[in-house]
């Protein structure tokens, strides 16, 4: 081989070791996992947190930024959400989820680079997998809002495998990866004291070196100055006390959670295998002591992965609450990659040969099999819960003209009409149409009627004046079939002796809104007043008796579109 040859081999030698087998596998999982999670996301429309963003943050002041979302620094997701806003509008869910997604691709890939380089391609590829479909963290992986996470995941890797560089411009990328880190939640802390221990046991001298984790947790102690202080806390000596055993239960279910054998306490439709949680933490602590007596000393890259593992379970401990427990979802995903960054750094130097290699895949294969299973769970719940939300926030649409000040509660949030509205005006709905809610799952449609109902007051009131058209509608076991009903007021009053409970539907098939009892003798009104949809209420009589019901609007009268006032 020539002189001038040489470097062009060397360069495709340096080719085909990175595009080795285990690398092609990460290539075809990464695909796998992107399209997966894209798909079941764009089934999935805004809740809980991701409201907070939309509608409450909907100007430029530095407050619509800074504000802190349940005690957290969310700038990161605030900037990412109000791109997509104006770009993208909220009329799909599926730009968010995109988005989302490849932080959490971006993140894989680059704890799978960080593992390659301490135990090899395979054992690397083994775990990334498992966090690729890690269904017991559903919520990460399907909620567009755990960019909060995976965000904050995806830079502080990044820092980390900036600072193996070992150079300046190593260390300056770590400062700006870190700073980005933190934006996105507090994981980014957890990421600067875990740089501050690499850099502590670095040869080079620590002091010239320290702004690359002073300036994040500078710019985090500003903003709490400023705005975080007046966020929520859960901390307490309660909890400091308790943190202890918070760690351990986190710990155990995370790696239950990645072996399959364990999902989170709220994972849908009941949480499985937490029973083994425990054992698996002591079976492994039992090995990583093990590990390290052979060794004869902790391995140094230990220290810095273990301390930002601890910082965030301690952290999650001292402010642990009802909605912050060790074995939520949400909390796995961050726990799963600390623990594998922590095992990487124990076995570094660690090649096996090809059977134990073949067994890891087996478990790696099981753990795959259940956190697919757990994902489909956890998918099939919150499909069908954004499908009742669709339907909540098209009855929200539609009744605002007549009720303005409504507050709708969805999941954790509360929605008020006119800020929703407005929000709608400007960036589209995500709501159902009306012939979409007509063909909506039962539950969405009587959710949807029930809540229409309260909106608009629908109830009888006592009195009623003469009025016509009029016709006799015969009480029933469950009100049907029901009569059309449009816009205007009506009179309703008993025939016999007895009286009858009056029933209306209007998307769904039943007749699930109770608007009051007519009772013999005492005549009753029921005004239905003008809003957004063109489609005619049906009211029924449950009962044994027979009505008279009169008025207007047994004509289905036009409906007019009305402001919001």
């Amino acid at each position: 081989m020539t002189t001038a040859s040489r470097p062009a081999a060397n360069a495709l030698a340096r080719v085909r070791g990175e595009w080795s087998p285990a690398v092609i596998c990460l290539a075809v999982a990464l695909c796998a996992s992107g399209i997966l999670l894209i798909v079941l996301g764009s089934h999935l429309v805004f809740e809980g947190d991701d409201w907070d963003v939309v509608l409450d943050r909907r100007g430029h002041s530095p407050n619509d930024f800074l504000n802190p979302h349940q005690g957290h620094l969310v700038l990161g997701v605030v900037v990412v959400y109000k791109l997509l806003l104006v770009g993208f509008g909220m009329g799909s869910p599926i730009p968010y989820h995109v988005v989302s997604t490849l932080f959490y691709l971006a993140a894989a890939t680059l704890m799978f680079v960080y593992i390659r380089r301490r135990v090899g391609d395979w054992l690397a590829l083994f775990g990334t997998t498992v966090i690729l479909f890690f269904g017991a963290s559903a919520l990460d992986v399907l909620s567009s809002f755990q960019m909060f996470f995976s965000g904050a995941m995806a830079a502080g890797l990044g820092a980390l495998l900036a600072l193996e560089r070992g150079d300046r411009r190593g260390d300056v990328a770590a400062c700006l990866l870190l700073a980005i880190s933190v934006s996105f939640s507090e994981l980014g802390i957890a990421f600067s004291i875990g740089a501050l221990v690499r850099l502590a046991l670095d040869r080079e001298p620590l002091a010239p070196r320290l702004y690359v984790v002073l300036v994040p947790l500078a710019l985090y102690g500003l903003w709490w100055l400023g705005w975080g202080h007046n966020g929520p806390s859960f901390f307490s000596l309660h909890n400091v006390a308790t943190t202890p055993s918070y760690v351990f239960h986190a710990v155990s279910i995370a790696i239950g959670a990645l072996l399959g054998i364990s999902s989170s306490g709220n994972q849908a439709p009941a949480p499985v295998g937490q029973e083994w949680a425990p054992g698996l933490l002591v079976a492994a602590l039992a090995l990583g002591a093990w590990r390290v007596w052979r060794l004869g000393r902790v391995p140094q890259g230990v220290w810095p992965v273990l301390a930002i593992g601890l910082t965030f379970w301690v952290l999650a401990g001292f402010n642990q609450s009802d909605f912050r427990l060790p074995d939520n979802a949400r909390y796995l995903y961050p726990s799963g990659v600390f623990i594998l960054l922590i095992a990487s750094e124990l076995l570094r130097g660690v090649r096996p040969g090809t059977l134990a290699i073949a067994a890891v895949a087996g478990l790696m294969a099981i753990a795959l099999a259940s956190n697919l299973a757990f994902l489909s769970d956890n998918y099939s719940f919150r499909k069908h819960q954004s499908q009742d939300n669709q339907g909540l926030l098209r009855a929200l649409e539609i009744g605002a003209p007549v009720n303005p000040a409504y507050d709708l509660t969805l999941g954790l949030a509360e929605l008020n009409a006119r800020t929703y509205t407005l929000a709608v005006q400007d960036w589209g709905s995500p709501a159902y149409t009306d012939a979409e809610l007509g063909s909506a799952p039962e539950k969405s449609r009587v959710d949807a009627d029930r809540t229409l109902a309260a909106m608009l007051h629908l109830r009888l009131r006592p009195g009623a004046s003469v009025a016509h058209p009029c016709r006799t509608l015969a009480a029933s076991a469950d009100g049907a079939p029901g009569v059309p009903l449009g816009p205007g007021t009506i009179t309703i009053r008993a025939t016999g002796s007895s009286g009858a409970e009056i029933k209306l539907g209007r998307f769904s098939d039943e007749l699930p809104v109770t608007a009051g009892a007519v009772q013999p003798g005492r005549p009753a009104s029921l005004r239905i007043p003008v809003d957004r949809s063109s489609r005619d209420w049906r009211l029924g009589a449950e009962g044994s008796g027979t009505l008279i019901v009169c008025g207007a609007p047994l004509a289905a009268a036009r409906v007019v579109r009305a402001p919001v006032g």
